[in-house]
């Protein structure tokens, strides 16, 4: 009996672990369904299908390791995406996008910034070096409620609004679920960052930049560094968004 037990412990913890490996295999751009990345198909398809989600390795797993280049935009960033591929989109339109799956009480911010593509092809820009980055949104806690739950019970759709005053041209947003729940140790914070190739029409003049990644995060951070169970509410809202406010003057 008590090695069923361990067995079963195992069992749930392996299946605890595989269940928060959260991906993005969908969006939608006005109402049109755009592939993702699904790790459960797209890596095993020859020639590897073009997709505006940036692919990963054979995983959907996390990254704890804020000075490395996976965490720009998930594991396996050194390696580019087969061919060049954007998904349209004006400026102060919205990016609807759709994890599979997201586990309640994984706690945490979900952070959105984006970065200019300095030619007009993304898929020859990785977006490690340098300071090419921007905050655009973030959504962190309020009224007892992590951003993180939201998207949880919002079907795991989390909606990203593109700055009205950016100027045209290709972007990566990076789109990310910070988990915390196991925070209140370093290396414990989970980065889940999903990058998505876009072209944005119809903008103005504004060309932010100021962050990069690897660098805009720090292990010892206040808002990564964290433990998430205190149930100070005023607190968390208050420093748990790591990477700085979002850029000033973006409408």
């Amino acid at each position: 009996m008590r090695l069923l037990s361990i067995l079963a412990l195992v069992s749930s913890t392996v299946i605890g672990q595989a269940v928060a490996h959260g991906y993005v295999p969908l969006l939608r751009i006005n109402g049109k369904d755009i592939p993702g990345w699904d790790v459960t198909k797209d890596p095993y398809t020859t020639p590897q299908p073009l997709r505006v989600v940036r692919g990963t390795k054979l995983d959907s797993g996390f990254i704890t390791n804020v000075t490395s280049r996976d965490i720009t935009c998930s594991i396996g960033n050194q390696k580019l995406p087969p061919g060049p591929i954007q998904a349209n989109i004006s400026a102060g339109g919205t990016v609807q996008v759709l994890w599979n799956t997201w586990p309640l009480g994984h706690y945490g911010p979900v952070l959105n910034y984006m970065a200019k593509c300095p030619t007009n092809d993304c898929s020859t820009f990785k977006g490690d070096t340098g300071s090419p980055w921007f905050k655009i949104q973030q959504d962190v806690y309020s009224n007892g409620i992590w951003a993180s739950d939201i998207l949880a019970k919002n079907n795991y759709t989390y909606s990203v609004r593109i700055p009205n005053n950016i100027s045209s041209g290709s972007y990566l947003l990076r789109h990310e679920n910070l988990a915390l729940h196991a925070a209140s140790s370093q290396g414990g914070p989970q980065f889940y960052p999903v990058c998505i190739q876009l072209t944005v029409t119809d903008g103005r003049s504004l060309n932010p930049s100021g962050l990069n990644f690897p660098g805009a995060y720090k292990a010892t951070d206040p808002g990564i560094l964290f433990n998430v169970y205190r149930r100070d509410a005023a607190n968390q809202e208050s420093i748990c968004s790591p990477g700085g406010p979002v850029y000033a003057g973006l409408t």
